[in-house]
């Protein structure tokens, strides 16, 4: 059984990580990133541009706040594959257009 799916929903998520590593902490999350989202995230500007993710996949985002006030993004693809498929309420930070 593979530790993760190819689909954009909870129940695929990459299983590989500690028990609750993101599940419930604030600015941290997994999101399933397909192309066109990632497309849109890497033309984007500004604050919306923070969450370009590497390649398309399962992307891990840590979301906070710097010493200096700036929001900062770490997203690193957990999985890369380019057919992912499906999509979650995700759109404020992935968008599909």
């Amino acid at each position: 059984m593979a530790l993760w799916g190819n689909v954009d929903q909870n129940a695929d998520e990459p299983k590989n990580l500690a028990t609750g590593e993101f599940q419930g902490t604030a600015g941290k999350a997994i999101y399933g990133v397909d192309v066109t989202e990632q497309g849109v995230a890497n033309a984007a500007s500004g604050n919306a541009r923070k969450y370009a993710a590497p390649h398309a996949g399962w992307v891990a985002v840590n979301t906070y706040t710097d010493m200096h006030g700036e929001t900062r993004v770490k997203a690193e693809t957990l999985v890369a594959m380019s057919s992912i498929s499906g999509d979650q309420a995700d759109d404020a930070k992935y968008a599909d257009s």
